[in-house]
């Protein structure tokens, strides 16, 4: 009986534990970072900890705009988003890890917030910038940038 009631308590301890970091975290969507400004110094060394209960749409969404711009389709997307096509295209082509190293918050979307999601592209010793905004369609990719 004490068994069973000392791992109730357990239980509800770490849930509760669980519950407070979630509500003091759920905003933060990076926990720790190390390394230079992660849009200035592509070929810096970056760290970072992601919240691991953020939301990943815009992530997803980014994901699948980073496998089009690494196809024959580069060009054409790189334009519909008014980006440099020969850089973005000369950058993302042939690249094949992207890992993402910095996400600003999730903005206020009705108050024209943005939000940036930024890759490091380790082979090509450059950063992806996606850029996410609210317009007239809704909350979606803007435009997008590289740094080398």
């Amino acid at each position: 009986m004490f068994r069973l009631r000392a791992l109730l308590i357990l239980g509800a301890l770490v849930i509760g534990t669980l519950a407070v970091v979630y509500y003091v975290r759920a905003n933060h969507c990076v926990l720790y970072y190390y390394g230079a400004a992660p849009e200035e110094v592509p070929q810096g060394t970056a760290i970072a900890v992601l919240n691991p209960l953020r939301n990943r749409t815009d992530e997803r969404n980014a994901e699948w705009l980073i496998r089009d711009l690494r196809t024959a389709k580069c060009e054409q997307v790189s334009r519909e988003l008014l980006a440099d096509p020969t850089k973005i295209c000369s950058t993302l082509r042939g690249n094949t890890k992207a890992s993402l190293i910095w996400l600003d918050p999730e903005s206020d979307t009705t108050k024209g917030g943005t939000r940036r999601l930024i890759y490091d592209l380790p082979d090509r010793q450059a950063r992806f910038i996606v850029y996410f905004r609210a317009d007239e369609p809704g909350w979606g990719v803007k435009t997008v940038s590289v740094v080398r």
